[in-house]
């Protein structure tokens, strides 16, 4: 299968040198558009011969590139949205309310409750990175109309923003609503 791959760029280019133009079509806008493609075909089977031969100088550079390629990827691909956030908000409400109030961690239900403060308030928002998202608070809604929303003197600073994120979103998990929740069912203070 790769032996054929290698050649169809071959035989391409042997077709289109046979394919002659009848002369009323020469220097017309069909013509430039078969010699853009013709010409493209070119240019990506000399760029793949030589990603061919870097590849063979040089394979333990090629396995670290693909290697970071194939994580980047992964990352994007499993890049949690907005939704599995709210889920995730949803089924730990859910599993706490089975608990007794007794044996509940009160830092576990202050962060759900902040973060439940936070959607009804509106200051919550939303941000993708395509391979990293962030779930921010900002200090007003988007429908607020006041002074201090639309000064750009009151704007927040660039150091202020990582203390207005509330978690972090990778490889399909936000990370700080699992850290804060994961021993939500066990009360420190009565030990």
């Amino acid at each position: 299968m790769l032996s054929t791959w290698r050649k169809s760029p071959s035989k391409l280019l042997k077709y289109s040198q046979k394919i002659r133009f009848p002369e009323k079509l020469k220097g017309t806008k069909l013509e430039k558009w078969a010699d853009y493609w013709k010409n493209l075909v070119i240019d990506y089977r000399q760029m793949l011969q030589e990603l061919r031969s870097d590849i063979q100088d040089e394979p333990m550079k090629a396995l670290k590139w693909s290697l970071v390629i194939a994580t980047m990827y992964a990352l994007a691909k499993n890049n949690p949205n907005e939704m599995e956030f709210k889920d995730t908000i949803k089924r730990m409400g859910n599993e706490i309310a089975l608990v007794n109030e007794d044996c509940l961690n009160p830092k576990s239900i202050d962060h759900l409750r902040f973060i439940d403060m936070c959607y009804n308030q509106g200051v919550i928002h939303y941000r993708s990175f395509g391979l990293v998202s962030f779930m921010y608070t900002s200090d007003l809604s988007e429908s607020c109309d006041l002074y201090k929303a639309h000064c750009k003197y009151m704007q927040p600073t660039y150091f202020s923003l990582p203390s207005k994120i509330i978690d972090v979103g990778l490889m399909g998990r936000w990370w700080n609503i699992y850290i804060k929740t994961t021993n939500y069912d066990v009360n420190y203070n009565n030990l």
